[in-house]
């Protein structure tokens, strides 16, 4: 019979040992499951390591690519630079007309130039001294760009402009003995034309402003174009330009050329700009002129207001007679005005307007040739211009003074020279034409 102490005993031992394969069994499930899920991180693990491994060859690729692509960005940016460097230039714009009264008025002897003309030596030679001409023009304003642009390009270009009224500019030089004919001064210009293809000597037109007009239209380009690293502008002695280049002051980028004296309004952008001369290729002093009256030749009388302005009256009174010439007369002879001891009077009617004595009409083809020109009357006919040369450009015209007027001399209409003529007129109508006063 079995001892139940010892039976108990063994029973203990066998089931310490079960539980301890419980616990083993226990403990290799775990790790079981510990290892399953190591197998599966390291599964992922491996799925992202051949999909880093794809991204890293993918961005190697692309990098390749980007390499070549730069590399070829490079060269283009290179050639885009050189491209560049080719459009870059210096524009000359040159104001060589002139303000040519005589050419129109024969008799007239008010006349002036407001521009820059080439040296005598260069006209005089025609066609070779035209390319002569050019050639030192650029040479010159090559020196000054290379002075005042510090980051210049050696390859810079220049474009130069030259505007005048040639046939105006020719007959000047005629009249100022520079050549014995104008087809010299035709030929200076072709040669001009001819010596470099960026150089042009341009015909603007006979309109007083006409060359004015380009100028200022190439001015306001020249300083929107990015390629453009100077602009030389030669146009020192008309005022009117002040009123083109004051906009710009702030610009660091243009030059004034200054051949005779800068106009007063231009002095003073003559302390902004950078300022050269080209005494080489441009006269420093004013064209001289021959003014005829009749059949006299007369020197040059200087421009107002530098010196007192001559009476018109004198003039008219010592002027031989013009009923011959067949330029700009009226259809009847002119009258001068009565001098010395004779007193001139302005006749009034009873409302105090004044009364002037009927019109005599020119041709309707001379006036058309007149108004393309737009003189200023003043000037022209008196001699001196109330306004001052400072604000006359022409383009003013000062108001018509109805009633109050009691100067002799003056030229503004106080009434319709063609009576009551029915349309939008500026003059004045139904003005009472019979004289109660003289003045």
């Amino acid at each position: 019979m079995l001892d139940m102490t010892e039976l108990r005993s063994r029973y203990e031992t066998v089931r310490v040992t079960e539980d301890s394969k419980d616990k083993i069994i226990e403990a290799c499930l775990e790790l079981l499951s510990c290892v399953q899920s190591l197998e599966g991180d390291l599964h992922r693990e491996k799925n992202e390591y051949q999909d880093q491994k794809v991204l890293v060859e993918n961005y190697r690729e692309k990098a390749k690519g980007f390499e070549e692509e730069a590399k070829n960005s490079r060269v283009e940016l290179e050639e885009k630079s050189r491209k560049e460097a080719k459009l870059k230039f210096a524009s000359v714009l040159v104001d060589g007309d002139h303000m040519n009264v005589s050419a129109m008025f024969p008799h007239n002897i008010f006349t002036q130039t407001k521009s820059l003309q080439f040296r005598d030596k260069f006209v005089q030679m025609g066609q070779k001294g035209g390319r002569q001409a050019a050639r030192a023009l650029i040479e010159a304003v090559q020196d000054h760009v290379q002075e005042v642009v510090s980051d210049a390009s050696p390859n810079i270009c220049y474009k130069i402009r030259v505007y005048a009224n040639m046939a105006g500019l020719a007959n000047t030089y005629c009249n100022a003995s520079v050549v014995s004919s104008q087809g010299i001064v035709r030929s200076f210009i072709q040669g001009f034309n001819m010596e470099d293809a960026l150089c042009d000597f341009v015909d603007a037109g006979s309109g007083k402003e006409c060359s004015d007009v380009k100028i200022g239209a190439l001015l306001e380009r020249d300083c929107l174009d990015i390629h453009c690293q100077r602009i030389i502008f030669c146009g020192s002695a008309d005022n009117g330009y002040a009123r083109i280049l004051g906009p710009h002051r702030k610009s660091n980028r243009i030059s004034l050329v200054e051949g005779p004296p800068f106009a007063d309004e231009l002095k003073d952008l003559a302390s902004v700009f950078a300022t050269a001369s080209f005494p080489e290729v441009f006269r420093s002093e004013k064209l001289p002129r021959r003014v005829s009256f009749g059949g006299i030749t007369a020197t040059k009388i200087p421009t107002p207001p530098q010196t007192p302005a001559p009476n018109y009256a004198d003039i008219a009174k010592n002027t031989p007679s013009m009923s011959n010439d067949s330029s700009l007369t009226t259809n009847s002879p002119t009258k001068a005005l009565p001098t010395g001891g004779v007193k001139l009077s302005v006749c009034k009617n009873a409302n105090g307007e004044r009364v002037d004595s009927p019109l005599q009409f020119s041709t309707k083809g001379k006036i058309d040739v007149l108004k393309q020109h737009k003189f200023c009357n003043q000037f022209h006919i008196l001699g001196s211009c109330s306004w001052g040369e400072k604000s006359c450009i022409f383009k003013h015209e000062p108001g018509l003074v109805e009633k109050e007027c009691n100067d002799v001399s003056c030229i503004n209409g106080h009434r319709c020279p063609h009576g009551n003529c029915g349309r939008d007129c500026k003059f004045p109508h139904n003005v009472d034409t019979r004289i109660v006063t003289r003045i």
